[in-house]
């Protein structure tokens, strides 16, 4: 509890007369719905607004209820997620939409939401005070970046877990029991538009007189959190195309990331060695991305002849033939048709412009 907000319900007053002129207009707050709001959730864990509203347009027409997810095959439904990333959120949402189209009436209840694929403690709030009007406060990292700094909080947290768990009585403290949706969706979008990461816009803050750190003169320290250090994981891939086919990686099934996706084979898979190799070897282009706490560099080499048909000579199936082997050719002309994870999809598409 903040001991300095002496006026619990004049913040909330505050927050939700904001929230009710500046929210943004996002498609699943303009047509609410229990299952526009879940399928949202999913899409936002871990992945911007601005990234996942072109997804949801498209997911919402080509899946726009609970029953017409759950009798689409998995494959389909992971071509609609491709480019989103963390694909087991479309896997759960699947297995979810399944689930759902079994029970009587959709859960109440975080409780019950809680036993259902792919929903935790923040998402079983979200869903049930948006969609249903049950009070239950939402704790993310939005969440606690504005609750540290209007708190002036500076204890150090050892990771965004225990930022969470610390911040969720205090939340639960602040949520309207009138409008608990809306006074979620409003903190949230606080945080995601003004007390935001880089930097603060308190002069727009509709909770500034209430706010410890502004009138402290240093919000932006807060929330102190100890974040893991990157590592750097360098990669290097092989570029074989042939009479317009590219020859591509299967993820296994069992894996656990990306299973059954396509991607440009690394060297490792070839037994390449880049050090005893000639003009055969082109650099072609390095890439850069991030993904949670790596910082990944994947250079991309060009293999032309003799040494690609020694590489490729034992792969003669292509993508319409799959067998247990992991190396397929795939028609360039065809490449929308295959699961492939945004980076090599956005990567194939521009190596598509060159031949």
């Amino acid at each position: 509890m903040f001991p300095l907000i002496k006026n619990i319900p004049k913040f909330r007053t505050a927050l939700l007369s904001w929230y009710d002129a500046e929210q943004r207009p996002l498609p699943w707050r303009t047509t609410p719905s229990l299952y526009r709001t879940v399928v949202s959730e999913f899409m936002l864990q871990q992945t911007q607004v601005k990234t996942a509203l072109p997804y949801f347009d498209q997911w919402m027409h080509q899946f726009p209820d609970f029953d017409t997810l759950a009798k689409a095959d998995i494959e389909l439904v992971l071509k609609y997620w491709e480019g989103l990333g963390y694909y087991n959120r479309a896997r759960n949402l699947h297995k979810l939409a399944k689930a759902i189209i079994q029970l009587d009436e959709p859960p109440k209840t975080p409780e019950q939401w809680k036993l259902l694929p792919g929903i935790g403690d923040y998402t079983s709030a979200a869903i049930t005070s948006i969609a249903q009007n049950y009070p239950a406060a939402v704790v993310d990292g939005n969440v606690v970046r504005v609750l540290a700094r209007i708190s002036n909080e500076n204890k150090c947290f050892s990771s965004n877990g225990q930022a969470v768990e610390f911040f969720r009585a205090t939340a639960e403290s602040l949520l309207d029991p009138i409008r608990p949706g809306d006074a979620n969706q409003a903190i949230m979008e606080l945080g995601a538009t003004v007390c935001v990461k880089a930097a603060t816009n308190c002069p727009t803050c509709p909770v500034q007189s209430f706010c410890s750190s502004y009138k402290s003169g240093d919000p932006k320290s807060l929330p102190n959190i100890v974040r893991p250090k990157r590592t750097k994981v360098f990669i290097d891939r092989a570029i074989i195309i042939k009479e317009n086919s590219i020859l591509l990686h299967k993820i296994p099934s069992n894996a656990k990331r990306l299973s059954d996706h396509f991607e440009l084979p690394n060297f490792e898979a070839f037994n390449i060695n880049l050090d005893a190799q000639n003009e055969s070897v082109r650099k072609h282009s390095i890439k850069r991305r991030s993904i949670s706490n790596q910082s990944i560099v994947e250079t991309l080499y060009k293999i032309n002849s003799p040494l690609a048909e020694t590489v490729t000579q034992t792969v003669t199936q292509t993508v319409e033939e799959p067998t247990q082997q992991e190396a397929y050719w795939v028609d360039l002309k065809s490449i929308n048709s295959i699961l492939l994870s945004g980076p090599h999809k956005r990567w194939i598409e521009e190596l598509k412009e060159e031949v």
